[in-house]
């Protein structure tokens, strides 16, 4: 038996440690990354995705691209990320819906709590109650439920696709008000908010990002907002709370996540560097002034929180009735 001598072991030890350091050199510097957002373009997740991919390319010195792939309440985009090579150089950014669809799908083409690892908390935001002002007069909920009562059966409620969190609230509120508002899905928030200015629809719970730019055209009206209180963002606009509706207090958020085996020295580098992005001093105002608080937890802290609100969404979910 041949045995190795402190130097020939420590030599061998280095030269693992070069080779280690090297491959993670390999990925920083090297290819084509991608960020895949699993809506269509034109609403907040897109938004956030070109936003942060910019700003990590430059940081990086590498081309990142954006991939729209809307459908499937979001599976389509995260199937595509689950089966992707775990090199670090492919990264889903999305929402609760990752969360949610476990529940409400008898059968997905992937596992969201085991085939996604988490990264990095991007943003959160409470959600708002919106109204078409040419279906509704309404200007906050006890208005809108007297008119859905007293015209039933021709009330409409947009989502961003089955199971999202403006499916489940929206079913939420429709139960706890006694309301028979029919679910539309669409492929994602912009195509939502064009129904509702429209009048396609009658209301929607969205981001404040999609929403806001309709605002001023008077085709749209926020009368409530999730969370248990205002949002300093329009502090005039009651929470839902607030008036007399609870079981919505669930934040919306977006992430970062990648395939499961993905090294955990590259999962680092993109939370550094993500968080890096946030810190940037042009990023934190044009977070607050699309309606975000900007994140930033480390790894297990945000894998703590998606632990936590996946048995609530579970919960609320279950206890909702909504089957896909």
């Amino acid at each position: 038996m041949h045995y190795l001598d402190r130097r020939q072991f420590s030599t061998i030890l280095a030269g693992a440690g070069l080779a280690f350091a090297s491959g993670r050199n390999a990925w920083a510097q090297s290819g084509m990354m991608r960020i895949v957002v699993p809506f269509a373009p034109g609403g907040g997740g897109d938004v956030l995705g070109r936003l942060f991919a910019d700003k990590m390319a430059s940081l990086l010195g590498r081309t990142i691209i954006v991939e729209n792939k809307p459908g499937g309440s979001t599976t389509i985009g995260t199937d595509i990320v689950a089966k992707a090579k775990p090199d670090g150089n492919t990264i889903l950014l999305t929402i609760p819906l990752l969360l949610q669809t476990h529940h409400l799908f008898k059968k997905l083409p992937y596992d969201p709590l085991k085939d996604i690892v988490p990264v990095v908390d991007l943003v959160k935001s409470p959600l708002w109650i919106a109204v078409s002002t040419q279906k509704t007069q309404a200007t906050n909920i006890a208005d809108l439920i007297k008119e859905v009562r007293a015209n039933p059966k021709t009330h409409i409620y947009g989502s961003i696709g089955n199971g999202s969190s403006s499916h489940i609230l929206g079913h939420h509120l429709n139960k706890v008000a006694n309301l028979d508002m029919l679910h539309v899905p669409y492929k994602g928030s912009a195509q939502v908010s064009m129904a509702l200015a429209s009048g396609e629809i009658t209301m929607t719970i969205l981001d404040l990002v999609t929403l806001g730019a309709l605002i001023p055209t008077g085709k749209v009206k926020l009368i409530a907002v999730t969370g248990a209180e205002r949002s300093a963002l329009t502090p005039d606009i009651p929470s839902l709370a607030e008036q007399g509706y609870t079981g919505f207090e669930l934040p919306t958020w977006a992430g970062f996540f990648v395939p499961r085996n993905t090294p955990p020295d590259i999962v680092q580098k993109l939370h550094d560097v993500t968080v890096k992005v946030m810190n940037l001093p042009d990023i934190q105002p044009r977070l607050k002034d699309l309606g975000y608080v900007a994140g930033g937890k480390s790894q297990a802290e945000f894998q703590k929180q998606l632990d936590e609100e996946n048995v609530r969404w579970g919960r609320l979910i279950q206890g909702s009735g909504i089957e896909i």
